[in-house]
């Protein structure tokens, strides 16, 4: 006898739906597969066999013939378990096939007969209903992930026997309805800025970063609140839209890394890699190919601590993924591209003691410094669009009394605000900045300043003869490349939206190169 079942497979995080086809006859017994099956794949029909046993079924001995098509498709991962053993009972008459047609398996088989969670299937689940299926019985491990695919019927089960009797009536049973849970992002146990008592240069230019979602590089000593400033910026990022959660939900169920989650992911990735990483490990890839981190770190932070000790050839490797938003991963068995859509967040002292400029405590000469700092090359650090300088904390600061206030005024208009750092207000500032790039960039697949194009720059950062003259001054004075003249410019059109400002003045300028040439930080690298 003959029977069809469809199941799915992933690559990277795309999904392809496999049809299942099994034939029964007499023989010799065998159980054969074909179809460029990985191993994994090969070895599903040990767990089959078992599975199908110990689930109370009993096969005569037979020759079992399975093909997985398309036969050009590598067949990878424990997902076609599943469907395998429902092919085999469906070929034996064990269980009815009549609905197969619209429905998906998918789901790993141990040997009591259990059905185990997978990765990648949400990915699965979202191109079987692209394809038009209408049903999908799925691992009830998966089952919170899954259930936000609209428009499919959802059958999670816990073993084959109970996938078998959804297809033992008349008439497929009515899906069983879940209460559907999003993995909250509770901001009040995140750090919040009010803990970093004075430096309000960085936390302006950490809104600035978060507002616009430019990458900021933090220079200073040790203890000066470097790491501190990173790990509070998720405090401040706006909450991810439905779309935005699928998509990363999809990216960790491709990883594996949803063990533990209950519904969608709401909350910004924040993945802070040691140094030792390795290449197919931030970038993604390896013998099997996973996301990295750059891909995990997709709509949040990736940071960096202590730059220089990263391998260069490492970070050399992100210049491409912060200009592209993506990475394309080329091995000798595949090509894939994943999403690299983040933040990048990166911390460095200003020298090998790391107390420069104090000349008290430093005693790196000058060539030590430049020979340190230059373990980021320039094209590198010109992607950083904004390079503050983190200033040790004063006693003062530390344990003053006072409000931790500061008072923002704009010299163009002459305007004066009372602003509070707290993780609250700034969360405000950015949403509003937020808001208005939406708008801005409607229909035109970009969302925030630092992702605008050369053209885009043009059009939104028009500067008045004013502006121009102090522009050109400040592009002779620091010997700036056409991209760091262009990030300035974008910095420059984040600080004038967080000023309510639409056009961009001189005052927003010179924040913004503030922001990006601070005068220990140009004599640092040598410039």
């Amino acid at each position: 006898m003959y029977s069809e079942v469809f199941g799915a497979t992933f690559f990277g995080l795309s999904a392809f739906l496999v049809r299942v086809e099994t034939d029964v006859g007499s023989g010799l017994p065998c159980f054969e597969m074909s179809g460029f099956l990985t191993n994994e794949v090969k070895e599903s029909k040990e767990r089959v066999k078992v599975a199908v046993k110990n689930s109370g079924y009993e096969l005569r001995p037979q020759r079992i013939v399975i093909n997985y098509s398309p036969a050009d498709l590598r067949k990878r991962g424990t997902g076609l378990d599943l469907p395998t053993a429902m092919g085999v009972l469906a070929a034996n008459g064990i269980t009815q096939n009549r609905d197969f047609g619209n429905t998906v398996f998918i789901g790993e088989l141990g040997f009591d007969g259990s059905v185990r969670g997978v990765r990648g299937c949400l990915a699965c689940l979202m191109e079987a209903k692209k394809k038009g299926f209408k049903t999908a019985v799925v691992p009830l491990d998966n089952l919170s992930e899954c259930h936000y695919v609209k428009d499919l019927n959802i059958y999670p089960v816990t073993d084959l026997k109970e996938a078998v009797e959804i297809f033992s009536g008349e008439t497929l049973p009515a899906p069983p309805v879940y209460e559907k849970k999003v993995f909250e992002d509770n901001i009040d146990e995140l750090p919040d800025f009010i803990d970093i008592k004075g430096q309000d240069d960085v936390k302006r230019a950490t809104l600035t970063a978060a507002a616009g979602m430019h990458n900021i590089l933090y220079i200073g000593s040790p203890g000066s609140g470097k790491s501190m400033f990173a790990k509070r910026i998720p405090s401040i990022l706006p909450p991810l839209s439905y779309e935005e959660q699928m998509e990363l939900t999809k990216i960790y169920s491709a990883a594996g890394k949803l063990r533990d989650v209950q519904g969608l992911l709401s909350k910004r990735p924040f993945r802070s890699p040691g140094q030792n990483i390795t290449e197919p490990a931030l970038l993604g890839g390896g013998n099997s190919p996973d996301p990295g981190e750059i891909t995990l770190a997709s709509k949040g932070v990736l940071f960096l601590d202590e730059l220089t000790q990263y391998k260069m050839h490492v970070i050399e490797a992100l210049r491409q993924p912060l200009e592209d938003k993506k990475i394309t991963v080329a091995r000798n068995m595949y090509t894939i591209t994943y999403p690299a859509d983040f933040m990048l967040v990166g911390a460095i002292n200003p020298c090998k003691c790391g107390f420069y400029p104090d000349r008290g405590r430093c005693r790196c000469s000058d060539i030590d410094i430049e020979r340190y700092f230059g373990r980021i090359s320039g094209p590198m650090l010109d992607r950083f669009d904004i390079r503050i300088y983190t200033a040790p904390v004063t006693f003062a600061d530390m344990f003053s009394n006072k409000a931790d206030e500061n008072v923002i005024k704009d010299t163009a208009d002459e305007t004066e605000e009372i602003f509070s750092f707290t993780s609250d207000k700034m969360r405000e500032k950015v949403c509003m900045a937020h808001e208005i790039q939406l708008k801005r960039f409607k229909g035109s697949g970009r969302r925030f300043n630092s992702e605008m194009t050369e053209s885009e720059v043009k059009e939104y950062c028009h500067l008045k003869d004013n502006e121009i003259n102090f522009l050109e001054a400040v592009f002779k004075r620091f010997r700036l490349t056409a991209r760091g003249c262009n990030k300035i410019l974008k910095t420059a059109r984040t600080v004038a939206d967080l000023a309510g400002s639409s056009d961009i003045k001189k005052s927003h300028i010179a924040v913004a190169v503030g922001f990006r040439n601070d005068e220990h930080i140009s004599k640092a690298s040598g410039g």
